[in-house]
């Protein structure tokens, strides 16, 4: 039987538009526009006024956005 820990890890862990914003060390206004202009991964809505992004898929962007400019470097 798989232990807490392990069941955890394969969880997907959600970050708020601060938590997010703070990452790519930018102001919550530029994170949407992200969303909009740079193909930026879109938010999970839990309601109305909650929403979170995957971090896997944040840290993801970052990995490959840090890659395109590399390349163009």
């Amino acid at each position: 039987m798989e232990n807490r820990e392990e069941h955890q890890a394969g969880l997907d862990q959600f970050l708020t538009a601060a938590e997010v914003a703070a990452r790519l060390r930018v102001t919550t206004r530029t994170l949407y526009r992200r969303i909009e202009t740079l193909n930026f991964p879109r938010p999970v809505k839990f309601s109305r006024n909650c929403v979170r992004w995957r971090e896997r898929e944040v840290s993801d962007w970052v990995e490959s956005a840090g890659s395109l400019n590399s390349a163009n470097a």
